[in-house]
C-alpha cells in the first residue's frame, strides 16, 4: 500500500521513466534502473515544483510526481505509527493472539489499555501454520459487527501466504479490505464481516 505514480526520475546522472512507490517506510523506483531506499536512511527530503528530492548518502534522486510531491514528502517526513496504519484508536477494545514483538504489546497498551476478551473492536491474530487459520473464525465470533480482524503472518513463506488467508476468510464470513506491512518480516491483512451479514 501507499502512494504510487508513473513518472520520470533522475538518479544522479541517469534519467528513466518508470513506476515509483512511496509507502511502508520505503521509497521504491522501477524503470531502466532501480532503487529501493528506506525512509530512515534518507538524509534529505524536500519537494518543490512537483519534484520530490531524496538524498541517501552520495546519491540523489529527483522524482517528477507532480502535485503529489508535497504529499510524498510529508509521508516520508511524518510517517504514521504502526497502530495508526492499522487503525486502532484510543479506547478500542482489542486482543492480540499469538506471538508478537514486545514493542507491539507496549504500543497496544499505551494506545488502548489492557486487552479485552469479548465485544472487541479489533483482534490481531498471529498465524504460523495453516492450522492457525481457524483462529480467524474464533476472532470473527469475538468482534463487534463493525470490528476488524488483522491476520498477521511471516513474509515470503510458500506454506502460508496471503492467498491462503484470503480464501479461508472468504469461506468463513470475512472479507479482506486492506493489506499492510506489519513489520519488516510480517505482512498483515485486514478482515471484516460483510455489511450484509452484520447484525
Amino acid at each position: 500500500m501507499g502512494l504510487e505514480a508513473v513518472c520520470r526520475v533522475r538518479l544522479n546522472n541517469q534519467v528513466s521513466e518508470g513506476k515509483a512507490h512511496c509507502g511502508d517506510g520505503e521509497l521504491d523506483f522501477r524503470g531502466e534502473f532501480r532503487f529501493r531506499w528506506m525512509w530512515k536512511d534518507l538524509s534529505e527530503v524536500s519537494s518543490a515544483d512537483g519534484v520530490l528530492t531524496a538524498v541517501k548518502g552520495s546519491e540523489k534522486a529527483e522524482l517528477h510526481v507532480g502535485e503529489a510531491a508535497d504529499k510524498w514528502a510529508q509521508a516520508i517526513l511524518n510517517p504514521k505509527s504502526r497502530l495508526d496504519k492499522l487503525g486502532l484508536k484510543a479506547g478500542h477494545k482489542y486482543a492480540a493472539w499469538g506471538q508478537f514483538d514486545s514493542e507491539f504489546e507496549s504500543e497496544l497498551t499505551e494506545r488502548s489499555g489492557r486487552p479485552a476478551e469479548h465485544g472487541l473492536d479489533m483482534v490481531f491474530v498471529r498465524l504460523n501454520t495453516l492450522a492457525n487459520l481457524s483462529e480467524l473464525l474464533r476472532a470473527r465470533g469475538e468482534i463487534v459487527a463493525n470490528g476488524a480482524v488483522w491476520a498477521v503472518w511471516e513474509k515470503g513463506r510458500k506454506e502460508l501466504t496471503e492467498t491462503h488467508v484470503r480464501e479461508f476468510a472468504r469461506a468463513n464470513g470475512l472479507v479482506d479490505v486492506k493489506v499492510a506491512s506489519f513489520s519488516s518480516d510480517l505482512s498483515a491483512l485486514k478482515l471484516v464481516i460483510p455489511v450484509a451479514m452484520r447484525q
